[in-house]
């Protein structure tokens, strides 16, 4: 929910690295990250932000006035976790974890492509193409062993063209992200990317962002432009106690108590988010840092298209059809168009 991001998550993953890099291996490996992470998140105060004012002002309040707060929260944290055979481990749903980040790890994982962001995506997919039509070429005598007939004693054993083991991957892309002179970006990139690697959620953002948008719904239409849909989010989300979940069953248990607990408050506090919202519209703000990524990945799903020419394809998606792509390239099943030949909407 890139409208709408709790700043203090990504302080608190960087104290939770920062911590666990004091002890040893063997420790480490035994450490649930993602758990460490929702057990410190649901003792801190939510501070979610909408715009790259509040985000500025939020991580600005976290990183000095919560710190010894932060500290304390992931120290405990990592003393009260513990590795728990018997506990059900499922992970949560697929759709509550799914986001825009973990989709660009996946596909900077397939292409080999370390760091790149969403723009460098199309060229990291071109070259990995590329790599594999000049290596392609390259062919071996191989031999499938079939099966001997007992009878006949004759086998099915088949020669011919050995398809070369193809690696697409190459060399750490040097992308306009790991190399921008911009330092801000950099970092606004780092906070994009922060979480792939963690399995948590806060349940009630997509609860209390299905709430807002039926509840802006009603409103009559001349006003409904003046209600921006992840300020009153961010209003009530900031208002409420934390429900971060990392499994299925904790997801379930955490969303009933929303519902049963909250969801009165909820509705009460939504109905005030709204109200402000209307008395004093922020019409003009600036969006938060990480929406440029946002905008970087629809042109680039739009070249990735493109390419592979595959309309059906979406952040969620791609990665798979790519890595797909790729697989029936190496065997020569896979029409691709050149990059080059793309009719470009604005200046890239």
């Amino acid at each position: 929910m890139q409208s709408c991001k709790n700043a203090i998550e990504e302080l608190v993953i960087a104290e939770i690295d920062l911590q666990i890099s004091h002890l040893p291996q063997y420790r480490r490996e035994q450490i649930n990250l993602s758990e460490v992470a929702a057990y410190a998140l649901n003792r801190l105060p939510p501070m979610y932000a909408t715009s790259k004012a509040g985000w500025m002002r939020q991580r600005k309040k976290a990183a000095t006035e919560m710190r010894p707060q932060i500290e304390s929260a992931v120290r405990r944290a990592l003393i009260s976790v513990k590795p728990d055979a018997l506990r059900d481990s499922r992970p949560l749903p697929s759709q509550e974890v799914a986001n825009h980040a973990r989709s660009l790890a996946e596909l900077q994982q397939i292409l080999g492509a370390e760091n790149a962001s969403w723009k460098d995506i199309p060229t990291a997919l071109e070259n990995a193409l590329i790599t594999i039509k000049l290596k392609s070429s390259v062919s071996n005598t191989y031999m499938v062993l079939g099966k001997r007939d007992a009878i006949t004693g004759k086998d099915d054993t088949v020669f011919g063209k050995k398809p070369p083991k193809i690696s697409w991957k190459g060399r750490p892309m040097a992308t306009s992200t790991s190399l921008a002179k911009d330092e801000q970006k950099a970092r606004d990139f780092q906070t994009y990317m922060v979480d792939v690697n963690y399995q948590f959620s806060n349940v009630l953002e997509k609860l209390v962002l299905s709430l807002a948008y039926h509840q802006i719904q009603k409103l009559h239409p001349a006003i409904i432009e003046t209600v921006d849909l992840g300020e009153t989010t961010a209003y009530v989300l900031n208002r409420l106690p934390t429900m971060y979940a990392t499994t299925e069953k904790g997801y379930r248990e955490l969303r009933l108590r929303a519902r049963e607990v909250y969801g009165k408050e909820v509705v009460a506090v939504l109905k005030e988010a709204i109200a402000v919202c209307v008395e004093a519209p922020n019409l003009k703000k600036s969006p938060l840092p990480l929406a440029r990524f946002e905008a970087e990945l629809e042109e680039a799903i739009e070249q990735v298209r493109w390419i592979l020419q595959r309309d059906d394809i979406n952040w969620r998606n791609a990665p798979f059809i790519v890595e797909e792509c790729l697989q029936k390239a190496v065997i020569n099943e896979l029409e691709w168009r050149k990059r080059s030949d793309y009719n470009y909407p604005y200046n890239s």
